[in-house]
């Protein structure tokens, strides 16, 4: 147990110095940044992983990932706190087929829309004229289905004591999954500046934590956790580390890549 809390340990400095460095790190914002220099390190960090072509505002204040994304990660980082209001982090079952193939098929339409903008930027035939507001809404109720997925796929594979109940088991439970997607689309398309850094926040981490969440995954499973289990996510503590400097290094190099080939590419 002492070498496990040590493990807990250096996993919350590594933390903290991640914090420290976005909060802190001396980096100077774009001339049209319409931000701070935390706002632009967010903006940085994700910038191997993220379009951040379409790029939208809050009052002004341009935020870190472009408007899909910004739906996506959001929307997915807002279902997994509500399913862990609800107790339901723990469940291990999907649900229904018709249940899911109703969260799922916005996913659909997010690929309509999305391979809509994509045809106008090439300047080839488009079906209607791309929006923000409906890249971001699109992806709010995209990012829905991506939590669904993942949280049971981590009970079943990594836990010994999963809950056997699935994670939607009534239809009016959709209203819950739409209703949060729908007001945060309007708070990101039309919100306050009171609302920028906790949408800027929610995208941000969740954008990182899909990627951290895959490399524990993967870490997990090719340490073999995936045989022996277990019964509290703090046991994970391991490989979540490990997935963290993995991370770490894959947002740094992707990032230095792009950056440097939008610099000699100018």
């Amino acid at each position: 147990m002492n070498t496990l809390r040590q493990w807990h340990y250096l996993t919350i400095g590594l933390y903290a110095s991640f914090v420290a460095a976005v909060l802190f790190w001396p980096t100077i914002p774009l001339p049209a940044w319409p931000g701070d220099r935390v706002a632009w390190n967010m903006y940085a960090t994700v910038h191997g992983v993220c379009a951040q072509i379409h790029n939208t505002t809050i009052a002004g204040y341009q935020l870190p990932l472009c408007a899909r994304n910004t739906g996506i990660y959001g929307s997915m980082t807002l279902s997994m706190l509500i399913l862990l209001a609800l107790g339901r982090h723990r469940h291990s079952l999907y649900g229904s087929a018709w249940l899911l193939g109703a969260l799922a098929f916005p996913t659909l339409i997010l690929a309509v829309d999305g391979f809509n903008s994509l045809f106008k930027d090439l300047s080839w035939p488009y079906l209607y004229e791309p929006h923000n507001a409906l890249r971001t809404l699109t992806g709010s109720f995209a990012g829905i289905a991506v939590a669904i997925f993942f949280v049971p796929t981590l009970n079943r594979v990594l836990r010994t004591n999963p809950v056997i109940q699935p994670v939607i088991t009534r239809p009016r439970e959709l209203l819950i999954w739409w209703g949060s997607a729908a007001v945060y689309t309007i708070l990101v398309v039309w919100g306050p500046s009171v609302v920028y850094w906790p949408i800027a926040i929610l995208s941000w981490i969740g954008i990182i934590g899909i990627l951290l969440i895959s490399n524990t995954f993967a870490v997990a499973v090719a340490a073999g956790y995936d045989q022996i289990r277990v019964k509290h996510l703090a046991e994970l503590v391991k490989p979540f580390l490990v997935a963290t400097i993995i991370t770490a290094v894959e947002l740094g190099v992707m990032s230095w890549l792009r950056f440097g080939f939008e610099h000699f590419s100018q």
